[in-house]
């Protein structure tokens, strides 16, 4: 069984394998904000590089099946 995501409030997501919209950078969620009154849930994807990304949970996307293999070790 899956891991239940709800990305209203951002729960859920910590580990998961997400892509940047923009710039294509798959990593991994290192941290997530929690939404509170209003605002949106931010998370902060750590890419295979070592730097960080971040931005609100509508900057990123599920990785594919493609994406997932890139990141994962071979």
């Amino acid at each position: 069984m899956g891991k239940t995501k709800i990305p209203a409030t951002g729960e859920g997501y910590l580990g998961e394998i997400m892509v940047h919209r923009i710039t294509r950078a798959v990593g991994v969620v290192a941290s997530v904000t929690e939404a509170r009154a209003g605002w949106a849930p931010e998370i902060v994807l750590k890419l295979q590089d070592g730097t960080l990304k971040k931005g609100r949970l509508s900057d990123f996307r599920e990785a594919s099946g493609n994406e997932r293999a890139k990141l994962s070790p071979a």
